[in-house]
Formats: C-alpha cells, structure tokens, sequence
C-alpha cells in the first residue's frame, strides 16, 4: 500500500485521500472492534503500511464511536455501530448510517465456548515450533506474528499471544474473510435462498445483451467471472478505491466490463467477493439487519464463533472480501467447522456437499490453487508435480489473508493452525517450514476420525 506518495489515482482521488480512508477505518476499528488504544494501531498497524502517516492526524470521539483521519486536506470519517463494526462514511452522512442499524438486534446470547486441552506428541518440540513462529530474525525483522492457535480433534493443543493481544482480542483477517463469506454462501445455498448455477442478479447489467448476465454465483465463488479488476494494495488500484474510497463497494466491482469469458479464466480479485457479498445480501433479505441476522444465527453462533463481526460498507453489505474480525480462537472454530465437515457440536451447520465444493479444485485455477473461496496446496509452477507447500500435506485448504492471516484445515492430521499477524514481506513467516513444524509436534491421526452428525 505504499508504493506512491504524490501522483494523482485513477478517477481523480489521491494518495490523501485513500490513505485517510484506510487510516480512518482501521484505526476506528483496532479501537472499537479489538479494543486496542489508538496510538497503538497507529504505531502498529497504521504506520508499517504507509510512509505518510507521520503526517495523519486523527480525532477519536469515544462516545460517538467515530474516528476522524486528515492527510494533506483529505479528510475520512469512519464509524462504529455495535454487532457490525466500523464503517467508512464515504458521504459524509452519519446520521443515515446510524439509522441504518435502527433495529438491529446481534445480542450474543452464548458465552465463548472453552476447548478441551491435549497433549502435543512432543512438547518439547512444539514449544520450539512457537517460539519460532514468534522469533524476529535480525537480518529479515518483520514477521510480527500475533497469535498462534492448534488444534487436533477439535482440543486445544497449543496457543500464544504476542504482548498486546489476548484470547479475547478480535482481529482482523483481511481476506481470510472471504472463506467466511464464502461459508455464509454455503448455508443459503444449503438452505435453498441461492443456487450456484444461478446468474447474477445485477442492476448494472440490466440490458438484455449485457454479456455478464452469464456470471453466475459459482463463478464468482471460485475466482472465474471473467470481470476485469486491479488487485495489487498499492495506491491507485482497484481493490485500494473500493475498499477505501467507496461506500457501495459491490457497485464499483460490477461496474467493471469483462477481461474473459464467464468461467474461463481464474482470477482472484477482492471486488468479485464483494459481488458475492451482495448478493448473500439480496439473498438473506435484502437488508443490512437481515443479513446480519442471518449470518449470526445461522452460522456464527451454531460454529461457537461469539466475537465474530463482519463490517459492512456504507451500503450495508458485508465487506467480504477484507473485513471480518474475530478472536483467534474463533478463527480456529471456523476452520474446525470445515474439518468436521460442517458440523459444530453435534450440529450440522454447513452440508458435507458444501464442504467438498469448497475444497475442490476450481477449474479455472491453473495449478490447481483454489477452491471455492479457500486457497489449496496447489502445484509450485505449471507442470510441476512438487506442490506449493511441499513440508504441508496436500490435502490441505485453508483461508489466507494479507499480512498472512491464516486459517489452515489439514483433513488428514484431524488438525487447525490458526496464525494471526502483520507480516508485511511474505518471506518473513515461511508458513511452509513454520506449520510443518508445529504439525510434527502432534499426535499421529487417529484412523477412525470423529462422528459427525447426518
């Protein structure tokens, strides 16, 4: 996100102005939704991702739960409503955004469900393994993880904080979220609300010869709309204005003209998940309090997961592609649900069909990399039989988010690896070697699995 300081951005916004957006909603959000101080998402999260924010200014209104940035005279204003956390005003209009969650009721009617603890094969030898997950190396310093969770069988194995953070800490998976979006897409289709090989239902593709008519819902789910957009998080992108500087996000995606046929290429694009987000919307009632409502009661409460909050945008859809927080033990819940096929404490929340879909491969991605909103140990390069993360097995599926937020299911070792951090260069967490070791500190799979309910 810092790879332009001056020049003018695409569609006449500047760098200001995105960089206040983005400074406003995190910081709006690491205050109200994780609790944290201001000054330290400043210090901590706002400040590695732009070489501009000694130059922000912030106001902080507790009472009101708004967060003001400024930048060279751009100005950004985000705002926090509970059970839905903070939202960028991109129009300036507050009182429509409050009014927008007139009647919403997201009261958690269940504590956090504890987990039962086990053993690790080696103990010894996970401790290791954490204490490198953690360790900063002098050379290459940046890995900043921030929360470390295992499980096997669904019990507790290994988990560990960085100072600042708790078990009780929401935090964000950047788009890790869309595999929870793409869970909340399960269910109303488990339910009969949507179908995969439905078409989108867009108004910007109204015209009868409009040739993104033929988008349909598993098009979007797998990455393959054929819908040209800019991914990168550098200024002037398209992912940056849409997530920024725009508060129907869903609208500036689907405005985009086509760059391949329906289903023909794959290509993964934050907008295409916000195109989705719409639509579960449209699907669980049409609102934004409709919605919510049914993601919690139908998925996050039966999963466990009671800290979670999926932020909308100014239009009241679900940010999708980036904005869902929850505690690291949640996150763990999420991927446990997938390792048991859909089923939370005898109760069956997503389907076994659901589950398969998601984990198979979609047939645009080149090397076999990715699911249906989650990525998979696809092939290192076209041809290669050696798998991109050749230590993890290649059953593996997991959810994967910028600053490497993570959510890993590994089917066959009964286990979920759950590591939360701010790494902003890649190569310094090397996932492949770090769970491979945490994965050799546990107990050999149990032949029989766990039962699951029907």
């Amino acid at each position: 996100m810092s790879s332009e300081t001056e020049s003018e951005r695409d569609g006449g916004s500047s760098v200001a102005a995105m960089t206040a957006g983005m400074a406003a909603k995190l910081a709006c959000s690491g205050v109200f939704v994780s609790g944290r101080g201001l000054a330290e998402v400043v210090a901590e999260d706002i400040r590695p991702l732009t070489p501009l924010a000694g130059d922000l200014e912030f106001k902080l209104d507790r009472a009101a739960g708004v967060v003001v940035a400024r930048l060279h005279g751009a100005s950004a204003t985000a705002l926090f409503r509970p059970g839905v956390g903070a939202t960028l005003a991109v129009d300036g209009d507050l009182p429509a955004l409050i009014r927008q969650a007139d009647g919403l009721d997201l009261a958690r009617r269940r504590g956090p469900r504890g987990f039962e603890a086990a053993p690790a094969r080696d103990p010894a030898a996970l401790e290791r393994a954490l204490d490198a997950a953690f360790a900063e190396a002098p050379a290459r310093p940046g890995k900043q993880t921030r929360a470390v969770v295992v499980l096997q069988d669904g019990r507790l194995v290994a988990e560990r904080y960085a100072p600042g953070f708790s078990p009780d800490t929401p935090m964000l998976g950047w788009s890790a979220s869309k595999s929870v979006l793409g869970a909340l897409v399960g269910a109303l289709v488990d339910d009969g609300r949507l179908a995969l090989d439905a078409p989108v239902l867009a108004p910007e593709w109204a015209a009868p010869d409009d040739p993104r008519r033929e988008i349909t819902v598993d098009h979007l789910l797998r990455m393959s709309s054929g819908l040209a957009f800019d991914e990168p998080y550098v200024p002037g992108s398209d992912s940056t204005t849409m997530l920024f500087e725009r508060g129907d996000m869903a609208a500036y995606a689907a405005a985009k003209p086509l760059a391949a046929p329906p289903g023909r290429v794959w290509s993964y694009a934050s907008g295409t998940t916000n195109l989705l987000s719409r639509t579960a919307l449209l699907a669980a009632g049409g609102t934004m309090a409709a919605c919510q409502k049914y993601a919690w009661e139908r998925l996050f409460e039966p999963a466990g997961m009671t800290s979670a909050v999926f932020e909308p945008d100014a239009r009241g859809v679900m940010v999708g592609s980036s904005y869902f927080y929850a505690t690291a033990r949640d996150w763990a819940r999420f991927g446990q649900l997938h390792l048991d096929d859909g089923v939370s404490e005898g109760r069956r929340v997503l389907s076994r069909a659901w589950i398969d879909h998601v984990r198979a491969p979609a047939p645009a991605a080149p090397l076999g990399e990715y699911g249906g909103h989650f990525r998979l140990n696809g092939r290192a390069a076209p041809g290669s039989p050696a798998r991109a993360f050749p230590d993890l097995p290649a059953d593996m599926y997991f959810a994967r988010g910028f600053g490497l937020q993570v959510v890993a299911v590994f089917p066959a070792r009964r286990a979920v690896i759950v590591r939360l951090g701010w790494t902003l260069d890649d190569d310094a967490f090397d996932m492949n070697r770090e769970f491979a070791d945490l994965l050799a500190s546990l107990e050999p799979a149990r032949a029989a699995g766990v039962e699951k309910a029907s």
